[in-house]
């Protein structure tokens, strides 16, 4: 089968095209950059997007779902219902000493009584009209929601030594009960009566707003900002607050990615220094400083480019988008790179126009190769249900698209002009045109000045005027070194352990972002969440147990159903059970009322009436209210709901197995039933993460394979391509459990980049080995390390400096970013340069292929990858020619040595040969 037609019809098509821009590079120098300036332009329209919930929650999230479905049942609460959804606009303080003693003391309760009492005082202003926090909170009866410690104290510190609070559950009256588990944290209990407090380290006070309405928003939004500007202030002595509104975590997003334009200013100009400092030889007209620096600008044209397409077409920046320019940066120069490395591995010789004839039908396949793979796996992307990661992938492939364009033309017009600065033997700093070192005359103009080819051009090596010397060590050193059997040996023993690490580290990953992971360090936010954490987790959030259809709960058959659903989901690990009081049934009180009044066998009718009119209308029970609702008439129960409380639910691993458990538990009811909290819309990403990645990897490694078929002329070394990808996917993955990375919206967009750069890594040395017709495996191994180890290594070296700055963020986002980044390059790199160049030279063998020429054809248009056939014993010399067509017969034992040509054409009648090691 011929599995290299469409490498070859590419091959040729670049072999062509190398050869029309050498001649007409000023179009494609200029063209780009007007381009670059009009779709830049459209950075004026950009649209951020910093909603936490948008970004970082799946779209098709159950709890999403199920919210919309208890804010249509429950309606009639309208925005007083905490559940339904409207509260999402909040301000919280936690209140601790700074010494970690007892928050609990007289003067401690006064402190927080000032706060309280400068919180309630707050004024906004919305159309001459002042609003305090009574006017604009949520509504329970009437009344504003209540700090419930501060209550148990009547909003009095001189109470505090004569109060006697019992925990959990403190009941000063028979008719009143205060839950003090979500706003008292770290308590010690007297040891001779048990549930009677000693001492408490963390107070929290809540503050609820309404939200649903524009208006309400609006005043909402300033009330928050003021909040924190208060609670900011207080500062008492020996006591430490922190403090959150519901607008922290978006705010801290939008802060993290204020420096990023410093952060860029650094890297750009270490890229810079880099890049200049790589394309430098000891030689002063193939040193290329100017054309390192334009390939930096090319990227950087691609990423103005990318930014302002995507700003024309309405897709929002999110935070995460800010670690773009880094990476881009990376693969830009990576590319330049391999194109570099292309034109030093062509004959100086030959004229400008042959050697980018064959630079770009080597190079700029590679790179196809590349981009291709790249934008197919940020396509893949864009299918996620995360929108923070379908948003970077846009950008991201857009970016590599638009580089790919500006590397086949912008870049390359500057390789011809500099390329032509060579032919004329011009200095590469100055221009000025220069001797060569063997006719320099002197140790300080060699020093200084000196470079090119001689003048005598018996005196000319193509390797050693035009190869950089990392190129050099790669052929002489280390190639020979790691293809040695027993090296090959120690590799494959190497790769084990690598791969049994790997897998280990698989085993140990944890899913999901925390909430607290989206603030920078040491923030108020951050330092809020900490504090939550620490003193608030052993209560966790009250579930709804919702039963979602009109039920005949009068009768006692569907109270039992309910009762039983109830009690199995209080049986849970992770709720707190039926005999410690902590649930919330109005059908438990009821029937319990019902026993008092001695009604044991109530009809519907007087079910329902003695719920309505007695029962819910009792001071101790009228906070039932909103958990029932009626139907039109009044004479039945449409819906109802319990509530639990959950417990110990310090990491997201108990929260998606809580969240899973219970849903599990409600699905399997004899009765159409859910179980739901808001907190529930951020736990689904940490069981949607997963199948969500793997999904996309499954897609986008199917995807690598039939690319690699397509492009790769060679089957098995495709299929290694794709193995080599999954190696390092299954790499990046486990090494970043071992480094305390969670598999999460953040990692998961590094993993799809995973994909690309695992398929530059592999893809361009596998490449190299199939095409380098070298006569034997070793020496095959040994020319795809000497063709592109340098670009390899340069290209990772880049990459990783161009991400090192968000090694020292002080955002979760951007050192995870840098860390799986890293693992990426590093990963990526190490099967580059050692395990693919080893497996390529034990599994597949290595060929020799004649193509045949066009015969016929004059100038530059012959195939580009002509091979003159295995010669021997002749000798056989060419004049100097200039436009001549060489026309050869079948030759078997012959050398060809040819003298100074400039755009001849050797043809040769179709001959083939292959030799296997």
């Amino acid at each position: 089968m011929v599995f290299d037609c469409i490498e070859k019809a590419l091959r040729l098509c670049f072999f062509n095209y190398g050869g029309f821009i050498a001649r007409h590079p000023f179009p494609f120098l200029i063209v780009p950059v007007l381009l670059a300036g009009a779709l830049g332009a459209g950075i004026v329209f950009l649209n951020e997007e910093q909603n936490v919930e948008a970004l970082y929650t799946p779209e098709n999230g159950q709890a999403k779902t199920d919210r919309a479905t208890v804010e249509n049942l429950f309606a009639q609460n309208g925005k007083d219902d905490p559940l339904a959804g409207s509260v999402t606009r909040y301000g919280n303080a936690i209140i601790r000493m700074e010494n970690g003693g007892n928050v609990l003391t007289e003067s401690a309760v006064q402190e927080m009584i000032n706060l309280h009492d400068m919180i309630m005082n707050i004024s906004v202003f919305q159309n001459d009209t002042e609003y305090t926090f009574r006017n604009i909170c949520i509504k329970i009866d009437g009344v504003c929601n209540e700090n419930a410690l501060l209550a148990v104290y009547g909003y009095n510190s001189s109470n505090v030594p004569v109060t006697t609070l019992t925990y959990p559950l403190h009941r000063p009256t028979a008719d009143t009960v205060f839950f003090l588990g979500g706003g008292l944290g770290g308590v010690t209990f007297n040891s001779s009566s048990s549930g009677e407090v000693l001492s408490g380290e963390a107070v929290l006070l809540s503050y609820l707003l309404l939200y649903e309405e524009t208006a309400d928003d609006l005043r909402g939004a300033m009330w928050e900002k003021i909040f924190i500007d208060v609670v900011s202030a207080f500062k008492p002595a020996g006591i430490q607050v922190t403090r959150f509104v519901s607008t922290s975590l978006e705010d801290e997003l939008t802060a993290a990615s204020a420096n990023l334009i410093r952060d860029f200013s650094i890297t750009f100009s270490v890229f810079i220094f880099f890049t200049i400092l790589s394309c430098m030889m000891f030689d002063w007209v193939r040193s290329k400083p100017w054309l390192a620096a334009c390939g930096v600008l090319s990227a950087c044209l691609s990423l103005v480019s990318s930014f302002g397409l995507m700003s024309y077409i309405g897709v929002p920046y999110a935070n995460i988008v800010g670690a773009a320019p880094f990476l881009i940066l990376g693969i830009g120069v990576d590319d330049m790179f391999i194109m570099v490395a292309a034109w030093r591995k062509t004959d100086t010789r030959i004229s400008v126009e042959g050697r980018m004839r064959e630079a770009f039908s080597e190079a700029a396949m590679s790179i196809t190769i590349t981009s291709v793979t790249d934008a197919l796996a940020f396509g893949v992307g864009t299918i996620t249900y995360f929108q923070s990661v379908r948003i970077f992938c846009l950008y991201l492939g857009s970016a590599v698209l638009v580089d790919y364009l500006y590397q086949l033309t912008f870049f390359g017009a500057c390789m011809v002009l500099t390329g032509r600065r060579e032919a004329a033997n011009r200095h590469c700093l100055s221009c000025n045109k220069v001797r060569s070192k063997e006719e320099s005359g002197s140790k300080t103009y060699t020093l200084f000045c000196a470079g090119g080819a001689s003048k005598d051009r018996s005196l000319i090596s193509v390797e050693e005027t035009n190869d950089h010397a990392l190129m050099i060590f790669f052929k002489k050193y280390y190639g020979p070194f790691i293809t040695r059997p027993l090296m090959a040996v120690f590799t494959v023993v190497l790769y084990a352990g690598y791969l049994a690490t790997a897998i280990d580290g698989c085993k140990q990953l944890q899913m999901g972002l925390s909430l607290r992971n989206l603030a920078r360090d040491n923030s108020h936010a951050a330092n809020y969440k900490d504090d939550a954490r620490a003193y608030f987790s052993s209560y966790g959030p009250q579930i709804a147990l919702v039963f979602t259809e009109p039920n005949d709960t009068w009768h006692t058959s569907i109270q039992d159903i309910m009762e039983t659903t109830l009690v199995s989901i209080e049986d849970s690990e992770y709720v707190y059970n039926k005999t410690e009081g902590l649930s919330v049934s109005w059908l438990r009180d009821y029937l319990a009322y019902l026993e008092l009044i001695d009604l044991r066998d109530p009809t519907q009718a007087q079910f329902v009436d003695t719920l309505r009119n007695n029962f819910l209308k009792l001071p101790a029970f009228e906070r039932y209210s909103p958990d029932i609702v009626f139907s039109d008439d009044g004479l039945n129960i449409e819906i109802s709901r319990f509530f639990v409380t959950t417990k110990d639910l310090d990491s997201t691993t108990k929260e998606s197995t809580m969240m899973t458990d219970l849903r599990t538990i409600a699905e399997g009811s004899e009765l159409s039933a859910i179980v739901y909290h808001p907190a529930f819309i951020f736990f689904d990403q940490f069981i949607a993460i997963f199948p969500n990645t793997m999904q996309n990897l499954g897609i986008a490694v199917g995807a690598m394979l039939i690319v690699s078929l397509l492009m790769i002329p060679n089957p098995i070394c495709s299929i290694l391509v794709t193995l080599s990808l999954t190696s390092i996917v299954t790499g990046v993955i486990g090494f970043m459990a071992h480094w305390d990375v969670n598999l999460d919206n953040i990692s998961m967009t590094n993993l799809i980049i995973c994909i690309g750069f695992s398929v530059d890594f592999s893809a361009h040395i596998s490449y190299a080995y199939v095409s380098g017709n070298q006569g034997s495996r070793r020496e095959n191994a040994i020319h795809a390390l000497y063709s592109l180890g340098m670009p390899i290594v340069q290209g990772s070296v880049t990459t990783i400096l161009g991400i090192l700055i968000l090694a020292f963020s002080d955002t979760y986002i951007f050192r995870t970013f840098f860390k799986t980044m890293f693992l990426v390059i590093s990963l990526g790199a190490l099967h580059g340069i050692l395990f693919i160049p080893v497996f390529l030279m034990l599994l597949i063998p290595a060929k020799i292929r004649i193509e045949p020429e066009s015969v016929g054809k004059t100038g530059h248009e012959g195939h580009p990858f002509g091979v003159l056939p295995d010669t021997r014993n002749d000798v056989i010399d060419l004049p100097d020619t200039r436009n001549d067509v060489i026309v050869l017969p079948d030759t078997r034992n012959d050398v060809i040595e040819l003298s100074d040509t400039r755009n001849d054409v050797i043809e040769m009648p179709q001959y083939t040969s292959t030799k296997s090691m």
